[in-house]
């Protein structure tokens, strides 16, 4: 049998009770220092499933990566508002799709592949219509551009490929376009930036940051890399010490001060918001999160 990553199954939606949670914790291999992740109250998908179908003539795909449609779906949320005030209708694929990569950190490649291949099917018609796929989690974004195509020879994923944007490079020209042309005013707002590892190696965080310019937002970045957390690690047992002295270097800190002074914190992996909420009380917001305070007047 595959062994499932540890980090999807951090959940914990009614264990309240304390020894629960210790119980829990140490069957699954995890600290017992951390606090598990629960599940949203509501799933992405029944989210959007309530929502009116609007009249846009032109439509994106939102990709349901599992940390933002299953557990903090907040920044989701905020992405399908964005993108329908900038005109368009946001479909999100029902069935299961997945980029495979918490199965590809652990070196589980067969099982990596056969989620792939299952997501090839589900995404294959949304492809065929020559839909742009807008996704929101960095590292999944990154999977998909490049590493899932390593991992198996399907057209349709590499289709897929080609066709995934991050929320910030699909939305950044067209919120410019609105600053430039009046209809959206822009913000005069500090925020601290915590740049995912994935993104920062082998994606472009430069998209977020010409998008937060174009909507006024001035913008330092975190300059010690990492959140501390690294995905599973720090949640496994032995390791919740060290990740938080990790996180104690630089990002904690001025994580403080930034929210001590009222300014943003702006984090859009799932992994570095969890890390920032746990290690110091702070609730960061996705770039998706910004824009839409931004378009509200906010």
């Amino acid at each position: 049998a595959h062994k499932i990553p540890l980090l999807p199954r951090l959940i914990d939606t009614s264990m309240r009770t304390p020894g629960l949670k210790t119980l829990i914790a140490k069957v699954g291999g995890l600290d017992t220092s951390r606090p598990l992740i629960r599940f949203a109250p509501t799933s992405l998908r029944k989210w959007h499933k309530k929502r009116s179908t609007n009249s846009a003539t032109k439509t994106v795909v939102l990709w349901p990566d599992s940390f933002n449609a299953s557990l903090d779906t907040s920044p989701a949320t905020a992405a399908v508002e964005v993108l329908e005030s900038l005109g368009y209708n946001v479909e999100i694929p029902q069935a299961f799709v997945c980029c495979g990569l918490t199965w590809h950190s652990t070196g589980q490649l067969d099982m990596a592949q056969r989620v792939l291949k299952q997501t090839a099917k589900v995404m294959k018609p949304y492809l065929d219509r020559g839909l742009t796929v807008v996704g929101i989690e960095p590292s999944c974004t990154v999977m998909l551009n490049g590493e899932a195509t390593e991992l198996i020879d399907d057209p349709a994923i590499t289709q897929l490929a080609g066709s995934t944007m991050s929320f910030a490079e699909f939305v950044a020209p067209l919120i410019k376009e609105k600053v430039d042309s009046g209809e959206i005013q822009p913000a005069n707002i500090s925020a601290l930036t915590q740049v995912h590892c994935h993104e920062k190696s082998l994606g472009d965080p430069q998209h977020s940051a010409q998008l937060l310019e174009a909507l006024g937002v001035s913008q330092s970045d975190i300059e010690t890399g990492c959140c501390g957390l690294a995905g599973n690690w720090g949640f496994e047992k032995g390791h919740a010490e060290m990740s938080m002295a990790l996180g104690e270097r630089e990002l904690f800190p001025k994580v403080r001060e930034a929210g001590a002074d009222g300014n943003a914190v702006i984090a859009d992996g799932f992994s570095c918001r969890t890390h920032i909420d746990q290690g110091t009380g702070v609730a960061p917001k996705h770039v998706a999160e910004i824009v839409r305070d931004v378009m509200r007047g906010r």
